[in-house]
């Protein structure tokens, strides 16, 4: 039986993705109405992943600071959902647990 290898996103595959998720995030307030808690939080997270996703950082330097920003994103997501702003806890949950996807899914290397 032969098992279908799953194929790598590339690094500009890996960025393309998070800077969808990262205007998504900074527009999801407007859309979904978002407490200012929830707001101002989900505007701060999509303007740091879409910033991860345009800027060329160190391939370890930007491992680490997926793995951070999708604790980051859980980490907040329980304590808004917890405050009673569920809608917000439930994008930011989905965008970390995202994250943390994308990070699982990427080739982390360069090609010549």
């Amino acid at each position: 039986m032969r098992f279908a290898m799953l194929r790598r996103l590339s690094l500009p595959e890996h960025a393309a993705v998070e800077l969808i998720v990262g205007v998504a995030l900074i527009a999801a307030p407007f859309g979904l109405g978002f407490g200012p808690a929830g707001l101002l939080t989900s505007m701060a997270a999509g303007a740091v992943i879409a910033g991860l996703a345009l800027g060329e950082p160190h391939i370890a330097t930007h491992m680490a600071a997926d793995g951070a920003v999708a604790a980051a994103l859980l980490a907040v997501a329980v304590a808004l959902a917890a405050h009673g702003e569920s809608a917000a806890g439930g994008v930011l949950a989905a965008a970390g647990a995202g994250e943390l996807a994308l990070g699982m899914a990427t080739r982390w290397t360069r090609r010549a």
